[in-house]
Formats: C-alpha cells, sequence, structure tokens
C-alpha cells in the first residue's frame, strides 16, 4: 500500500516537472525566435505600408496627370473662345469704321465680307460673300476702306454666283480704267501688271504730273464712276516712243489687309 502511494507521489512529481520544463522550453523558444519572429514581421509591415504607399501614390499620380490633362484642354479651349471673340469684335469695328466711311458714297452699294484671298502678292482676284442675290452683277466697282475714312477703287466684279462673286483686282494685267491726275488734270489709263505697282501709261508730253500726286478715276470711260481714289504717283518718265509719258502709281489700297469691301450697284452704260 505504502509502495502504491509512492508510485503516485513519484508519478505526480514527473508530471509536475514535465509541466515546468514544458513552460521553460515555451520560454527558450520565444527568447531564441521571438526577436527573428518581431523582426520579420516588423519588416514585412513596413513593406506592406511602403508597397501600399507607393500604389497611393501611383494613383494620386495618374488622377493628377488626367486633372492636368483636363486643365490643359479646358484653357486651350478658353484660349480659342478668347481669340475668337477678340476677331469679332476686331471684325465688328473694322465694319463700323467702313460702313461709317462708305456712308458718304451717293452711288447705291452694298458691304461684302472678303470670304478668300491668296496669301502671296501675286495672286489678283479675291471672293466676296455678295452674290446675284444681293443685286451684284459683271463689271460692278468694287470699293475699299483706308486709312480711317478715305474710299478707294480696288477693282472690279468679274463672275457672280448666286451667294458670292469674283472679284479682279486692279493689280491684274487685264485690269485698266481711265484716270486723272488730281493736281494737273492730265488723263492717263492705269492698268495692273501684275505686281503692288501699278502702270501709269498714256499721260501727255506736257503733263507736269510728279510722285506724290493724287490720281482717281476720270469717270469717262463708262465704266467707273468719277473721282475713285486710286493712288499717288511714284515716277515718271518719258515714253521711248516719244509720244507719252508712263509712269507708276502706287495704289492707297492694301488689298490683303481688308476684311470689307463694297460693290457699287451701278452697271455702266455704254453708250451707242
Amino acid at each position: 500500500m505504502n509502495l502504491r502511494r509512492m508510485v503516485i507521489a513519484l508519478l505526480g512529481l514527473v508530471f509536475v516537472l514535465f509541466i515546468l520544463w514544458l513552460s521553460y522550453k515555451g520560454r527558450l523558444f520565444e527568447s531564441l525566435f521571438g526577436g527573428v519572429y518581431k523582426i520579420f514581421f516588423s519588416v514585412e509591415s513596413h513593406l506592406a505600408q511602403k508597397t501600399k504607399e507607393f500604389f497611393s501614390s501611383y494613383f494620386f499620380l495618374v488622377d493628377l496627370k488626367k486633372e492636368n490633362q483636363q486643365l490643359k484642354e479646358e484653357n486651350l479651349a478658353l484660349k480659342q473662345r478668347l481669340a475668337e471673340a477678340h476677331d469679332a469684335m476686331r471684325l465688328c469695328s473694322e465694319y463700323e469704321k467702313f460702313l461709317k466711311a462708305t456712308s458718304s458714297i451717293k452711288h447705291p452699294k452694298v458691304p461684302a465680307r472678303i470670304i478668300y484671298k491668296a496669301i502671296d502678292p501675286f495672286s489678283d482676284f479675291i471672293l466676296i460673300d455678295r452674290g446675284s442675290k444681293d443685286g451684284v452683277q459683271p463689271q460692278m466697282p468694287v470699293l475699299a476702306l483706308f486709312g480711317n475714312s478715305a474710299i478707294g477703287l480696288i477693282g472690279q466684279v468679274i463672275e457672280v454666283y448666286p451667294n458670292f462673286s469674283k472679284v479682279m483686282l486692279i493689280s491684274d494685267p487685264s485690269f485698266a480704267v481711265d484716270v486723272k491726275v488730281v493736281r494737273t488734270g492730265d488723263r492717263a489709263i492705269v492698268r495692273g501688271k501684275g505686281e503692288p505697282i501699278l502702270s501709269l501709261e498714256y499721260l501727255p508730253l506736257y503733263s507736269q504730273a510728279q510722285p506724290k500726286d493724287i490720281v482717281v478715276t476720270s469717270g469717262q470711260d463708262a465704266l467707273f464712276p468719277a473721282n475713285l481714289i486710286i493712288g499717288e504717283v511714284v515716277s515718271v518718265s518719258k515714253d521711248p516712243q516719244g509720244l507719252f509719258k508712263q509712269g507708276e502709281v502706287r495704289p492707297y489700297v492694301d488689298v490683303y489687309n481688308l476684311n470689307w469691301v463694297a460693290v457699287i450697284l451701278q452697271i455702266p452704260e455704254i453708250p451707242l
């Protein structure tokens, strides 16, 4: 009986020692590997945080890039609308000045906007936005504003369509007009020669015309009304044949900076 109790007590002691040993081993394992585990967990947490921050920054930059692109597009659209507004204001200002200047023209007329002109200075025609429905017909004179209030001849209608017309400019070699020198009253012919400067022909030998003299239409060719300004004399010389003087005229109107013209609704009356 005593032996049995001793065995039970011994087994109890062994069990307690085993429990104590397991407890000690756990603390030993924790002490040995806990630091490594904590380091690993800390590194893992740090990497996870950095990865999260990286993707957050990436998506932020993507959104920022999209927003910047949208702002650029909106800025360009605003600039375009601003440019269109400035252009419209400029055209309106020019048109008001043009209407005020052409109000002094006694002949019936219709204002027109230039819808085509070549960029080079050697093209001798323009297109305007008035046609047969507006009363425009071939051979009608075309005038334009120069300076602040002066009106000058720039050409003649040669082709007419319902909604637009073609105008031959005075620089065209086919264009010719009977003129007079204002200061001397001498008649001559101004003819285009395919360049900005016009030819002055058939000026009388006795003429005292000189540079800076103003040249206007004579009104005696049954084509153009009298006293339409053309330009000024830049040179005068004797014709090689000795029958007339000749020279050159610089037009006052710079066609290539024009937007508005006026068509005189007058058909030339050719006497029979």
